[in-house]
């Protein structure tokens, strides 16, 4: 009897808890913290059934309610949703001013941005980009700006040019010089006449910054390089060591034409490259489909491809600076129209940690990509080159809203066969030290004596520019200029040497 009241106890218990679970309802799962961001958008975007604002949801952890507006009408919405007491949490704001950022801070209609709770923000934005996110004497920062990661500097090639002459892609500074030559005395155009030239340039700036680095110089926009990990050996470009070498590579350049002779008096010097008489030009990655764009507009069939710079003789490539500083001070710029603030009603903690995350280098790739199969083919971390199908391309600006970085189209260009470059751009991201000090970072104040100095002494700098561009085309002795520089520029910039070096041993200790 004890035994069959077992089996029945048995056989019961699972029904009864099938009757249990099925009439009493579960517990209901746990809600996920809710933002509102209004974004001004083209009319292109498309907020319902996103993949892109799926991934970002499930990787924030939160309910995402995008409104979007047409840029035409942004504004005027904004003020009425702003008056009405409806605002979303997040507003997107942009630099021009044209919305009330001032007041509505001042008013109590903006939430101070508590920093000491932002960590990657207060990383991976400049101090002098939050202070202009200050109001009046307030102290308070009342707004984010957005991050964006910046493009390669390299060189793009007729690659076009290049099939017809049986040239391989250029790698060393070797191979640019046998193609320059080509490019010159082989009639790559086929039209019988001696007018194409290796390469064009504004004075020596596109030049500089696709060779400077094979001279363990930097050219690019007088940025300053680093030749050791630490910050004592930084120099101005014109006290490194290989600038004389690398200004008698220029004037060998000018007498065999490889440089295009006109390269004093251009002011753009890619408007004469898509005439299609030229074989390379200095640029950033995302100018390669534009340029080729314009470029068969004038010679159907032409083909650009965008390669790094050489080497120099260590294998490392300068001007190329993959997390110049891990998304850090000023190798994060600002997006066009990426400045984001925070509500007086919205969920504080909520809103301040979606922010923040944004900021992270993880949320700041996915932004600018979007999600692998659905917004792109492949992603070369290595040099910030994006492979799109067309129809991947339209998925972008469909899906795509950038918080950290307002739409921008990622270049197109064909990244090719590699794989030794990419090796050897392992050389300092394994060391975890810088490549190059951003440009950007002087006109932000990053380094405010930078600022000063070339405002105190503007003289100085144009007859610099000027001895140099003599020395190139034959009219200044190399000795005469390195004499002046030695006199003229070791006093007067002692001082902006050793503010960069400060600041360069500050961003080592950041990365450690």
């Amino acid at each position: 009897m004890k035994w069959m009241l077992l089996l029945v106890l048995a056989a019961a218990i699972p029904v009864a808890w099938l009757l249990y679970t099925r009439w009493v309802p579960a517990s209901p799962p746990p809600s996920k913290p809710r933002l509102t961001v209004l974004l001004k958008m083209g009319d292109a975007f498309k907020s319902q059934n996103n993949p892109y604002i799926a991934k970002l949801s499930e990787e924030l952890g939160i309910e995402l309610e995008i409104m979007t507006v047409p840029a035409s009408s942004y504004n005027e919405r904004l003020d009425v949703l702003m008056a009405s007491g409806r605002e979303p949490d997040i507003i997107q704001l942009g630099w021009s001013g044209e919305e009330n950022f001032p007041g509505w801070a001042r008013t109590g209609r903006l939430a101070p941005i508590q920093l000491d709770q932002a960590p990657n923000i207060q990383l991976n934005v400049t101090n002098t980009l939050l202070s202009l996110m200050k109001v009046g004497s307030d102290d308070q920062v009342y707004g984010v700006p957005g991050v964006t990661t910046s493009y390669p500097y390299g060189v793009i090639v007729r690659k076009d040019w290049l099939d017809k002459l049986g040239l391989t892609e250029p790698r060393t500074l070797a191979d640019f010089e046998l193609a320059m030559a080509a490019f010159v005395a082989r009639d790559p155009d086929g039209n019988g006449r001696n007018d194409t030239f290796g390469i064009t340039s504004w004075r020596l700036n596109e030049f500089g910054g696709v060779f400077g680095g094979a001279f363990q110089t930097d050219y690019l926009w007088n940025t300053l390089h680093p030749d050791a990990g630490s910050a004592e050996a930084v120099q101005l470009r014109e006290q490194q060591a290989g600038y004389p070498a690398l200004l008698q590579f220029a004037r060998q350049a000018y007498e065999k034409q490889w440089l295009d002779p006109d390269f004093l008096s251009l002011s753009r010097p890619e408007q004469k490259f898509i005439l299609g008489k030229i074989g390379l030009i200095g640029a950033y990655s995302n100018e390669t489909v534009q340029l080729e764009k314009e470029l068969q507009a004038f010679v159907p069939g032409a083909r650009l491809e965008w390669l790094l710079g050489p080497s120099d003789e260590e294998g490392r490539i300068w001007n190329f600076a993959p997390e110049s500083y891990g998304y850090n001070g000023a190798g994060s710029m600002m997006g066009a129209n990426a400045l984001f603030a925070i509500t007086k009603n919205a969920p504080y903690e909520t809103a301040l940690a979606f922010l923040d995350k944004m900021n992270t280098r993880e949320m700041i790739q996915l932004s600018n990509l979007g999600v692998k199969g659905v917004h792109y083919e492949s992603y070369d971390s290595n040099r910030s080159l994006i492979v799109r199908t067309e129809a991947q391309n339209a998925a972008v600006k469909r899906d795509l809203f950038g918080i950290s970085d307002t739409f921008r189209g990622e270049s197109l260009a064909r990244v090719g066969d590699n794989a030794t470059e990419n090796e050897r751009l392992q050389y300092y991201r394994k060391k975890g030290q810088l490549l190059i000090t951003n440009p950007v970072s002087y006109s932000m104040g990053f380094v405010p004596e930078a600022v000063r100095f070339s405002m105190t002494h503007p003289a100085y700098a144009e007859q610099a520019r000027n001895a140099e561009l003599q020395v190139v085309v034959g009219s200044l002795p190399l000795a005469q200029l390195q004499e002046t520089i030695k006199r003229d520029g070791a006093g007067m910039r002692s001082d902006l040497r050793k503010a960069v070096r400060t600041r360069y041993a500050q961003l080592l200790n950041m990365q450690k």
